[in-house]
Protein backbone atom coordinates (compact mmCIF):
# COMPACT_ATOMS: atom_id res chain seq x y z
CA UNK A 1 0.00 0.00 0.00
CA UNK A 2 1.27 3.48 -0.98
CA UNK A 3 1.49 5.60 2.00
CA UNK A 4 -0.73 8.76 2.15
CA UNK A 5 1.22 11.83 1.80
CA UNK A 6 -0.02 14.91 4.49
CA UNK A 7 0.46 18.54 3.36
CA UNK A 8 3.39 20.48 4.21
CA UNK A 9 2.06 23.02 6.50
CA UNK A 10 5.11 25.24 6.23
CA UNK A 11 4.58 25.64 2.12
CA UNK A 12 2.69 28.32 1.10
CA UNK A 13 -0.53 27.70 -0.88
CA UNK A 14 -0.94 28.40 -4.23
CA UNK A 15 -3.87 30.97 -4.71
CA UNK A 16 -4.71 30.58 -8.34
CA UNK A 17 -8.60 29.62 -8.64
CA UNK A 18 -10.55 29.48 -11.53
CA UNK A 19 -12.40 32.53 -11.52
CA UNK A 20 -9.45 34.55 -11.33
CA UNK A 21 -7.88 32.30 -14.71
CA UNK A 22 -11.13 33.48 -16.37
CA UNK A 23 -11.02 36.90 -15.19
CA UNK A 24 -7.43 37.59 -16.78
CA UNK A 25 -8.46 35.74 -19.66
CA UNK A 26 -11.74 38.09 -20.52
CA UNK A 27 -9.60 40.85 -19.53
CA UNK A 28 -7.01 40.08 -21.88
CA UNK A 29 -9.44 38.89 -24.23
CA UNK A 30 -11.18 42.57 -24.37
CA UNK A 31 -7.72 44.29 -24.62
CA UNK A 32 -7.82 42.66 -28.10
CA UNK A 33 -11.45 42.80 -29.08
CA UNK A 34 -10.77 46.85 -27.88
CA UNK A 35 -7.13 46.80 -30.41
CA UNK A 36 -9.19 44.96 -33.01
CA UNK A 37 -11.89 47.59 -33.73
CA UNK A 38 -9.42 50.80 -33.27
CA UNK A 39 -10.27 52.35 -36.87
CA UNK A 40 -6.81 52.57 -38.68
CA UNK A 41 -5.71 55.05 -41.21
CA UNK A 42 -6.81 53.70 -45.21
CA UNK A 43 -3.77 53.47 -47.60
CA UNK A 44 -5.65 55.47 -50.44
CA UNK A 45 -4.62 54.84 -53.82
CA UNK A 46 -3.49 58.51 -55.56
CA UNK A 47 -5.40 58.53 -59.07
CA UNK A 48 -6.64 56.14 -61.05
CA UNK A 49 -3.70 55.67 -63.35
CA UNK A 50 -2.22 54.06 -59.97
CA UNK A 51 -5.18 51.81 -59.41
CA UNK A 52 -4.98 50.05 -62.61
CA UNK A 53 -1.14 49.60 -62.21
CA UNK A 54 -2.11 47.70 -58.63
CA UNK A 55 -4.47 45.69 -60.11
CA UNK A 56 -2.36 44.37 -62.99
CA UNK A 57 0.66 43.45 -60.83
CA UNK A 58 -1.72 41.74 -58.77
CA UNK A 59 -3.21 39.99 -61.46
CA UNK A 60 0.41 39.03 -62.32
CA UNK A 61 1.39 37.77 -58.97
CA UNK A 62 -1.32 35.90 -58.89
CA UNK A 63 -0.64 34.26 -62.04
CA UNK A 64 3.00 33.62 -61.26
CA UNK A 65 1.97 32.10 -57.51
CA UNK A 66 -0.94 29.65 -59.65
CA UNK A 67 2.33 28.74 -62.31
CA UNK A 68 0.33 28.76 -64.84
CA UNK A 69 0.92 30.51 -68.49
CA UNK A 70 -0.87 33.43 -69.57
CA UNK A 71 -2.36 31.38 -72.71
CA UNK A 72 -3.50 28.87 -69.54
CA UNK A 73 -5.32 32.21 -67.95
CA UNK A 74 -7.00 33.44 -70.81
CA UNK A 75 -8.34 30.00 -71.70
CA UNK A 76 -9.54 29.42 -67.90
CA UNK A 77 -11.32 32.68 -68.24
CA UNK A 78 -13.22 31.94 -71.78
CA UNK A 79 -14.53 28.80 -70.39
CA UNK A 80 -15.11 30.59 -66.60
CA UNK A 81 -17.33 33.04 -68.98
CA UNK A 82 -18.63 30.35 -71.04
CA UNK A 83 -17.10 32.50 -74.06
CA UNK A 84 -17.47 31.13 -77.92
CA UNK A 85 -16.89 32.73 -81.44
CA UNK A 86 -20.17 31.30 -81.71
CA UNK A 87 -21.86 32.40 -78.87
CA UNK A 88 -20.89 35.43 -79.94
CA UNK A 89 -22.42 35.15 -83.58
CA UNK A 90 -25.70 33.74 -82.15
CA UNK A 91 -28.76 36.73 -82.74
CA UNK A 92 -28.72 38.05 -79.66
CA UNK A 93 -25.62 36.97 -78.69
CA UNK A 94 -25.59 34.60 -75.51
CA UNK A 95 -21.63 35.90 -74.85
CA UNK A 96 -18.89 38.54 -75.40
CA UNK A 97 -16.41 37.52 -78.13
CA UNK A 98 -13.24 35.02 -76.63
CA UNK A 99 -10.68 37.33 -74.68
CA UNK A 100 -7.52 36.62 -76.68
CA UNK A 101 -3.94 36.77 -75.17
CA UNK A 102 -2.74 39.72 -76.75
CA UNK A 103 -5.83 42.29 -74.99
CA UNK A 104 -4.70 40.23 -72.14
CA UNK A 105 -1.04 41.53 -72.14
CA UNK A 106 -2.57 44.45 -72.96
CA UNK A 107 -4.25 44.62 -69.81
CA UNK A 108 -1.24 43.57 -67.82
CA UNK A 109 1.62 45.38 -69.14
CA UNK A 110 0.05 48.52 -70.79
CA UNK A 111 -3.02 49.09 -67.70
CA UNK A 112 -3.38 52.55 -67.83
CA UNK A 113 -3.80 52.73 -71.46
CA UNK A 114 -6.14 49.72 -71.17
CA UNK A 115 -7.86 49.18 -67.66
CA UNK A 116 -8.69 45.66 -66.76
CA UNK A 117 -12.18 45.19 -66.40
CA UNK A 118 -13.93 44.38 -62.60
CA UNK A 119 -15.58 41.43 -63.94
CA UNK A 120 -12.49 39.83 -65.07
CA UNK A 121 -11.25 39.79 -61.41
CA UNK A 122 -14.12 37.13 -60.71
CA UNK A 123 -12.26 34.82 -63.45
CA UNK A 124 -8.90 35.43 -62.45
CA UNK A 125 -9.78 34.08 -58.96
CA UNK A 126 -11.50 31.33 -59.58
CA UNK A 127 -8.96 30.16 -62.62
CA UNK A 128 -5.65 31.02 -60.60
CA UNK A 129 -7.03 30.33 -57.27
CA UNK A 130 -5.67 33.20 -55.70
CA UNK A 131 -7.48 35.55 -54.11
CA UNK A 132 -4.18 38.43 -54.60
CA UNK A 133 -6.42 40.55 -56.63
CA UNK A 134 -9.25 40.73 -54.18
CA UNK A 135 -6.58 41.50 -51.46
CA UNK A 136 -4.95 44.78 -53.18
CA UNK A 137 -8.43 46.24 -53.64
CA UNK A 138 -9.60 45.43 -49.96
CA UNK A 139 -5.65 46.78 -48.91
CA UNK A 140 -6.59 50.19 -49.77
CA UNK A 141 -8.57 50.53 -46.85
CA UNK A 142 -7.21 48.48 -44.61
CA UNK A 143 -9.20 45.24 -44.78
CA UNK A 144 -8.45 42.01 -45.36
CA UNK A 145 -9.78 39.22 -47.68
CA UNK A 146 -10.79 36.31 -45.48
CA UNK A 147 -10.92 32.57 -47.10
CA UNK A 148 -13.57 30.54 -46.30
CA UNK A 149 -11.68 28.60 -44.11
CA UNK A 150 -11.07 31.40 -42.07
CA UNK A 151 -14.65 32.66 -41.67
CA UNK A 152 -15.50 29.56 -39.97
CA UNK A 153 -13.00 29.77 -37.75
CA UNK A 154 -13.82 33.45 -36.99
CA UNK A 155 -17.07 32.09 -36.27
CA UNK A 156 -15.68 29.39 -33.65
CA UNK A 157 -13.62 32.54 -32.11
CA UNK A 158 -17.30 33.97 -31.70
CA UNK A 159 -18.86 31.34 -30.16
CA UNK A 160 -15.93 30.98 -27.74
CA UNK A 161 -16.37 34.36 -26.91
CA UNK A 162 -20.03 33.32 -26.28
CA UNK A 163 -19.43 30.63 -24.26
CA UNK A 164 -16.70 32.41 -21.89
CA UNK A 165 -19.39 35.35 -21.70
CA UNK A 166 -22.18 33.20 -20.34
CA UNK A 167 -19.99 31.36 -17.70
CA UNK A 168 -18.72 34.77 -16.43
CA UNK A 169 -23.04 35.18 -16.39
CA UNK A 170 -23.13 32.49 -14.25
CA UNK A 171 -20.38 32.85 -12.12
CA UNK A 172 -22.00 36.65 -10.95
CA UNK A 173 -25.22 34.80 -10.54
CA UNK A 174 -24.08 32.36 -7.80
Amino acid sequence: MAKRSRPDHNQLNFEFTFEDKLDSYISAKQVMLEAINEPASTLAIENEFEACVEIAAAVKRAIRQSGMSRDQVVDGINTYFGRSEAGAAEDPPVCRKPLSIHMFNNYLSKPTEYPMPAYYLYAVHHVTGSLEPAETIVSAENAKVATGAEIRQMKLGKLEQILIETQRLKQEMK
